[in-house]
């Protein structure tokens, strides 16, 4: 009888442990456009945004020294990574080049601005990795670009992996407004 009691308090428990919280993270900038204000046709576009596969993923990524990955189970992007870094750096550049930048190419763009991605994580020494690659095309001549930084974390946890990823993105697309040719807009 005392081994049956024993079990249905296990049981009991095991029933009443509830699993841990899944925290959702969304990439979005706090620059924008005032609602119903159209935007200027600067004839520059965001074309391909590519994520690398390790990251294309929900859970965030930390990488250890030793060349493994592990990504977050209850710590995910709230959408596909590809989908919010193609907003996000549409309107972080448009706000760093005082041009709109069109998040997806049109007919009448002239210039298209390709981004890769190739890494986007935390590392095992508490910074937050940012190596991104990018060409701007305009009118058949293509000029590359590559941009490699770390952010150290200001705190503990993921909130703070978050943060300091934003914080490298906003970089890389300063990065990717100063490199535009004043002339890509007026090309054509």
């Amino acid at each position: 009888m005392r081994i049956m009691c024993v079990i249905a308090v296990v049981l009991l428990t095991a029933c009443s442990t509830q699993p841990p919280q899944t925290a959702t993270y969304l990439l979005r900038t706090e620059v924008g456009t005032t609602s119903g204000t159209p935007l200027a046709d600067s004839g520059i576009a965001l074309g391909n945004v590519r994520v690398a596969t390790y990251i294309d993923q929900p859970g965030l990524v930390l990488a250890a020294g030793d060349g493994t990955i592990t990504a977050a189970r209850n710590h995910v992007w709230a959408e596909p990574l590809q989908v919010s870094l193609r907003r996000y750096l549409a309107t972080q550049i448009s706000s760093a080049s005082g041009r709109d930048i069109a998040a997806s190419a049109t007919a009448t763009t002239r210039s298209r601005i390709d981004v890769t991605v190739d890494q986007l994580h935390g590392d095992s020494s508490g910074a937050a990795v940012l190596v991104a690659y990018w060409e701007i095309a305009v009118e058949g001549a293509t000029r590359a670009f590559r941009f490699s930084e770390q952010q150290s974390l200001a705190g503990d946890g993921y909130d703070a992996l978050v943060r300091a990823e934003e914080a490298l993105l906003q970089r890389l697309a300063d990065a990717i407004a100063a490199s535009l040719p004043a002339d890509a807009a007026q090309s054509g």
